[in-house]
């Protein structure tokens, strides 16, 4: 598409490269430098909001940090405590187990003592006293018969100590049993405190790990929020220095302009003066030709030659009229162009973010081609920014001012960049190449158009197929 010199189209380059002042511009610019300077203030203010969240986030985080430490201290030590207790119930358990063999050993020897003793309390029942009578009587005299009786008693005696004895064994054993078992199930109980406590400290243990996986997150987001105002400002204040250079490029030329009037009135007063001179001098001449005259007629005097009449010619001074250069053609209906051919692939409108899945505005349009594909300014302008930023990635803004009114493109997911901030582009002129950099899914060139300047938000973002389809 040809295009006319900057006259039309070319945006806020305009002003500084032109020789008249337009007042409307001026007051537009002006307008625009309060709109930009107040969404700044309001940025700065979001931002000091979002840094003073982030620092008592940090300091929430670094005390749930050391609640949760202090709550898997408690769960270490009950760990050991834990641990210590199984210990102690497992020895208790085998201390048991030797018990009860050692009462099932007694018990065995006891069976077979009572089954002896049985057998021979029988016999007596059976018998009487007849053997303990006959071993009485046998004997040869009374000193055997003390004897021999002395010995009936204690094998007696003997017999029932040792019942006695195994009776007392058992009992023992019964006794040290019980309390085994007793100090068993006492240890048990304590295991399942501790693993009951154990249970509860896990509980709060990760409630904490979630309640700092949370905080985390969330100053990550603060972070990234934090980030994204920042570039924000930063866009911002070069929209209000962009302004500034522009307001004082009109003040420059409303400098020259002032000076010329000046000039040319000046110059429009010397030549009246020099006009009216003249035509005294003229008169002055008449006047002195019709007294000369009148003498002659008088005196009867031979006629006075006659003086040529010189005229004096005045030149004017003529004020070149600027004519616009018709090297380049303007399209004034349409004054956007597509910046790269391809389908689009994401209209302007409400969609799901394909990386999030989440629905939201998508304030652009999508055109995909080849990575590398070179990527042409829409209208001419001065570049606004040309960088990094979140999101877009690596992107080119431009500011335009067409037919007093203000616009801004943005050109995102760059793969390379081709201009610099502050530098004038021509219509059609090579801004940068297609990429897949910033939240992109593949190669493809995200296109906006914003009606006034660049606002965090984008709530000036117009679809920009109308003014390039």
């Amino acid at each position: 598409m040809k295009v006319r010199f900057y006259s039309a189209v070319l945006s806020l380059a305009l002003i500084g490269t032109s020789v008249s002042v337009d007042a409307a511009s001026k007051e537009d610019l002006l307008k625009e430098q309060q709109e930009v300077e107040s969404r700044l203030k309001e940025t700065e203010r979001s931002q000091n909001q979002t840094s003073e969240k982030l620092i008592l986030t940090k300091q929430e985080r670094k005390e749930a940090r050391a609640q949760l430490d202090e709550v898997n201290s408690r769960l270490d030590d009950l760990a050991l405590k834990i641990a210590d207790q199984q210990a102690a119930v497992a020895a208790s358990k085998e201390q048991l187990r030797l018990t009860e063999e050692a009462i099932s050993e007694t018990l065995k020897e006891l069976h077979q003592q009572e089954d002896l003793l049985g057998s021979r309390l029988r016999a007596v029942q059976q018998k009487g006293d007849v053997k303990y009578i006959e071993v009485l009587l046998d004997a040869k005299d009374f000193g055997d018969l003390i004897s021999r009786f002395s010995t009936v008693s204690e094998i007696i005696k003997q017999d029932d100590n040792v019942l006695q004895a195994y009776k007392a064994n058992v009992k023992q054993l019964n006794e040290q049993r019980s309390e085994q078992a007793l100090l068993l199930e006492s240890m048990k109980q304590e295991q399942r405190k501790l693993l009951v406590l154990q249970t509860r400290i896990i509980a709060e243990s990760d409630l904490k790990r979630k309640l700092v996986v949370q905080l985390n997150t969330k100053v990550k987001e603060l972070q990234q929020e934090q980030f994204s105002k920042a570039e924000e400002a930063e866009i911002l204040a070069d929209q209000r220095r962009l302004i500034q250079n522009e307001l004082i490029a009109l003040q420059e030329a409303e400098r020259k302009a002032k000076e010329e009037a000046k000039r040319k009135a000046e110059e429009a007063a010397r030549a009246a003066e020099a006009k009216r001179q003249a035509e005294a001098a003229e008169a002055a001449e008449a006047a002195r030709e019709a007294a000369a005259q009148q003498e002659q007629k008088q005196g009867d005097a031979p006629p006075k030659a006659e003086t040529p009449k010189t005229e004096t010619s005045v030149p004017e001074t003529e004020t070149p009229s600027a004519t616009p250069d018709t090297s380049v053609d303007v399209d004034v209906s349409r004054p956007f162009h597509l910046p790269v051919k391809g389908y689009v692939s994401s209209p302007f409108g409400p969609r799901n973010n394909p990386l999030t899945g989440k629905p939201e505005l998508h304030t652009g349009i999508d055109l995909v081609n080849a990575k590398g594909t070179p990527i042409h300014a829409a209208a001419g302008g001065i570049v606004l920014r040309a960088g990094s930023a979140t999101g877009y990635g690596n992107v080119v803004m431009v500011t335009h001012l067409i037919d007093r009114q203000v616009y801004t493109t943005v050109y995102a997911h760059l793969d390379s960049i081709s201009v610099s901030a502050g530098q004038t582009v021509m219509p059609g002129q090579t801004v940068g190449t297609l990429g897949s950099t910033g939240w992109s899914t593949g190669p493809h060139l995200h296109f906006e158009l914003h009606k006034g300047e660049w606002a965090v938000g984008q709530p000036n973002a117009v679809d920009p197929a109308p003014y390039i389809f």
